[in-house]
């Protein structure tokens, strides 16, 4: 499996690479003075590999760092090595979405636009099961269940005391109107979406049908902001995911997101307008199946 660098990584190299620029350094340099192979320091340097304790230990000796400094860089090289708590799930989640799970965890604010479906950041369990039950990759009940128990995990972050993640979410109305699983489905997951709604660090906005505004009718995206690191722009489709970071594209995404703030509701008449679905939402047929499990 290639590696994929967390933000805590890719500060580290970035924050490495500054010190020796710092010093006015080059990586040829450094490489003989340290008796390693100058495309390890551009490796080091670019977060293509992973940097142990003793090679930042190093690292600072030859960049005459000590102190705070140098037990700062320590720590930050050994957190980038630790894993997170969903890579016990990796086996039932997208290909790719666990390096998104590595960036979210680190996020300040989470931005993003939803076209089909509740955003997973939303779901209740019933929901979610709901839609996982129609993956072609997860085929058994277990797989089911580990893959609901990831997406309920994720959400924490929305009422952690300690570090909230702060959350601008847009949604297309025709998500709240499309039901997946059942009416009463749809009943429990707009009832929580209300209420998730509500929270101080939760701005949920919904795009009606009568918007004329079509920038993001592709897919959903969502742009990923941190406190010591460029954003990051996560896009998912049909066969994964692609992440990008560069300053124009992330900077595109914002002036999108802004866009498509401006011309959605605002929250009151978001919730206004939730309600309003789910009084219009029709009750199940007798007989209907009900989504309370998994079914084969």
């Amino acid at each position: 499996m290639a590696y994929v660098p967390t933000i805590r990584g890719r500060r580290l190299a970035r924050e490495l690479r500054q010190a020796r620029e710092g010093l006015g350094l080059t990586g040829e340099q450094v490489a003989q003075r340290l008796g390693w192979g100058q495309a390890k320091i551009s490796r080091i340097e670019t977060a293509k590999m992973r940097v142990t304790v003793g090679e930042v230990m190093e690292l600072c000796e030859a960049y005459e760092i000590a102190g705070a400094r140098r037990d700062e860089l320590i720590t930050l090289a050994r957190e980038a090595r630790k894993q997170g708590w969903w890579h016990s799930y990796l086996s039932v989640l997208k290909s790719g979405f666990g390096d998104y799970l590595e960036f979210e965890s680190e996020a300040d604010q989470y931005r993003s636009h939803d076209i089909h479906l509740i955003p997973g950041l939303f779901q209740t369990e019933t929901y979610a099961r709901a839609v996982f039950r129609t993956s072609a990759v997860l085929t058994t009940p277990e797989e089911i269940d580990r893959a609901v128990e990831a997406r309920l995990a994720r959400q924490a972050r929305l009422t952690s005391s300690e570090h909230p993640l702060r959350v601008s979410q847009i949604i297309e109305e025709g998500a709240l109107r499309r039901v997946i699983g059942s009416s009463r489905t749809m009943h429990e997951q707009l009832h929580h979406l209300i209420e998730l709604g509500q929270l101080p660090n939760v701005e949920l906005q919904i795009a009606p049908y009568r918007s004329t505004n079509h920038l993001a009718l592709d897919g959903p995206f969502t742009l990923l902001h941190f406190a010591e690191y460029p954003d990051v722009l996560y896009v998912e489709h049909f066969m994964g995911c692609q992440y990008y970071e560069r300053p124009e594209e992330t900077a595109h995404a914002s002036v999108v997101l802004e866009r498509l703030r401006r011309s959605a509701l605002d929250p009151s008449d978001s919730i206004a307008l939730i309600h309003q679905v789910i009084e219009e939402m029709p009750d199940d047929p007798e007989g209907h199946p009900r989504d309370d499990g998994f079914r084969v």
